[in-house]
């Protein structure tokens, strides 16, 4: 996931519109409003990570327009899909308008809005108690299959938003985890259904801190 990255001289831990989290002992903020992840001169850095330390704060801050919702869970299982599955070309086609509609409003709006309506939609028509239906499967598949049409590198954010936006037409539940990792600096971007990484691999996500869970 390609992002803009920068250094910024000064920040408090609970600024508004900030999502923060510490990697190898390096803070990595998103400026949700602005879109722009940022770390901090080392020395400025080292203060907020003693300030940590000494409060017993948890590694991991989400502002409050966006808290970290109380079902989502680290992701320990991946999902599987059936090689031998129909091409199903109207899923196709839908998966990927979808994503390319999640792409144009990320271009007009802030990410905290696109985000904030994802959210809304998720919460209004699933239940996180609810097993994935037949039909968000196949919506799954259906974007997996997408790939051969259109690449989803340095997509993974309005891919995963897609992918939740999808699910939630069929009463799915999902979450859209942003994650980062210190050394060099990345960022990626994956949905999940309870435990379970459903458009990603187990392996992939592991190498990354979540920062912001939608």
């Amino acid at each position: 996931m390609r992002v803009p990255f920068s250094f910024e001289p000064m920040v408090d831990l609970d600024q508004a519109g900030l999502a923060w989290c510490l990697v190898d002992r390096q803070l990595i903020f998103l400026d949700v409003v602005a879109d722009r992840y940022f770390r901090l001169p080392d020395a400025r850095n080292q203060e907020l990570v003693e300030q940590i330390e000494t409060e017993a704060r948890t590694p991991w801050h989400q502002p409050s327009s966006l808290l970290r919702p109380e079902d989502w869970a680290s992701p320990r299982q991946g999902i599987m899909h059936a090689r031998n599955d129909g091409f199903q070309l109207a899923r196709v086609a839908r998966a990927i308008w979808v994503q390319r509609r999640i792409e144009a409003r990320l271009r007009k709006m802030s990410l905290h809005q696109v985000l904030n309506d994802v959210r809304r939609l998720v919460e209004h028509r699933t239940n996180p108690a609810q097993q994935l239906s037949e039909a968000g499967r196949a919506t799954l598949r259906a974007f997996e299959q997408a790939r051969l049409l259109r690449t989803a590198a340095d997509r993974c954010l309005p891919r995963s938003l897609a992918v939740a936006t999808c699910l939630a037409a069929s009463g799915d539940h999902s979450r859209v985890v942003l994650a980062v990792r210190s050394l060099p600096f990345g960022a990626h971007c994956w949905a999940q259904h309870g435990d379970l990484v459903i458009n990603d691999s187990l392996e992939e996500v592991s190498r990354f801190q979540p920062i912001l869970v939608v």
